[in-house]
């Protein structure tokens, strides 16, 4: 429930009497308050409406919730793939096969990319906050949507074009967010104080080795993850409260550490993503709200990512940026946060005048629906 309810001023209170509206499991009918009922048997599958009694009482079609925490625990402990362990505990890096072949190893899976279909999560939240609307309570959110613009830097090559993108971002009057691996490469203090001037600084992990989620132990993980904040922070000058890890590995155990490191913030769980590098499968929060756990907001990342869409799915700029605007276009239907992820290291670096576009016209969705 607090997950579903997190974009929402909404407390939650386990106590009928102090509550304005009671949400049950089961047959509870005699209530003096309004009431939201949680069905406990199977309804007909595609059965997505409300049942409203006209008396204070609504039913769900289904037990959301359940769906949704069982969905949720799903992401919070992924199945690692043998392919991913076998690449990432390796005597050498992974990454010295060319992308071209891991792109390929990749397109052998499952390659499912219909953003539409993935929104569970966010299809169960609407139909909550319909059940409050009947009942008259107009949910009101924390905070309008926002749009947000990141950049993982992987490379030393990423790194000399990293100012490119920066420029176009910083004309348009975007506070970029960019993350780095702080022993991946040498960062000089010259290019480190124009990356950081009007950004935000953000650690991609030690080195963009894939290990992360291998790490099992909680002190070591929190060691690894302080490390990289510690020696970003010295380089840039200023707070690093943001993570990303490399591969945007997730699990549960990840996201309790980040905290007790020092970080606020993480940009690792996708909303969807067509093959997940370290599942080998589509994987991702079917969500695109932000939500608090172990202490840290978690931001998905709604839109694919570049590599994803360039390199798996074989697309060339201008048709990214279609399925882009689409998919942006999609998630602010569910007033969902508008979060892009482009890498100076592969092929969109080459052509900095595409990456404007796509930017003024996000842009412009951002500032239509926030009229709106």
């Amino acid at each position: 429930m607090g997950y579903l309810l997190y974009p929402y001023k909404a407390e939650l209170n386990t106590e009928v009497n102090g509550s304005d509206l009671i949400i049950c499991r089961g047959s509870l009918l005699d209530s003096s308050k309004p009431l939201i009922r949680v069905p406990t048997r199977p309804t007909p599958k595609g059965y997505l409406h409300l049942r409203d009694y006209g008396n204070g009482i609504v039913d769900l079609p289904s037990d959301l919730i359940r769906a949704c925490s069982e969905r949720f625990e799903e992401v919070m402990n992924p199945r690692v793939a043998f392919m991913y362990n076998l690449a990432t505990n390796l005597p050498f890096p992974y990454n010295i096969v060319p992308l071209p072949i891991r792109s390929r190893l990749l397109r052998m899976h499952n390659v499912d990319s219909n953003l539409l279909n993935h929104l569970a999560n966010e299809a169960a939240r609407k139909i909550l906050t319909e059940a409050f609307n009947v009942l008259g309570f107009q949910l009101q959110r924390k905070n309008s949507p926002s749009l947000l613009i990141t950049h993982d830097v992987e490379s030393e090559k990423g790194l000399r074009r990293a100012l490119s993108f920066k420029a176009v971002d910083d004309n348009l009057n975007i506070q970029s967010t960019w993350f780095l691996p702080s022993h991946e490469y040498p960062i000089s203090r010259a290019m480190a104080a124009e990356l950081a001037c009007g950004s935000a600084i953000g650690s991609h992990d030690v080195k963009h080795d894939g290990k992360l989620i291998h790490i099992r132990r909680h002190q070591e993980l929190v060691r690894r993850m302080r490390e990289s904040r510690l020696k970003l922070e010295e380089i840039f000058g200023k707070d690093v409260r943001c993570f990303r890890s490399p591969l945007l590995q997730f699990s549960r155990k990840i996201v309790s550490a980040l905290n007790e490191a020092g970080y606020g913030f993480d940009f690792s769980l996708p909303c969807w993503e067509p093959v997940h590098a370290s599942t080998m499968n589509g994987f991702g929060i079917e969500s695109v709200q932000a939500f608090e756990i172990d202490g840290i907001v978690e931001i998905p990342l709604t839109l694919f990512q570049d590599h994803q869409v360039l390199n798996l799915l074989g697309m060339n700029t201008d048709d990214a940026i279609k399925l882009w605007v689409e998919q942006a276009n999609l998630i602010r239907s569910f007033e969902g946060d508008i979060v892009l992820l482009i890498h100076p290291d592969y092929s969109f670096s080459q052509d900095v005048q595409k990456y404007r576009d796509l930017l003024t016209i996000l842009l412009e969705i951002q500032m239509h629906s926030t009229v709106a």
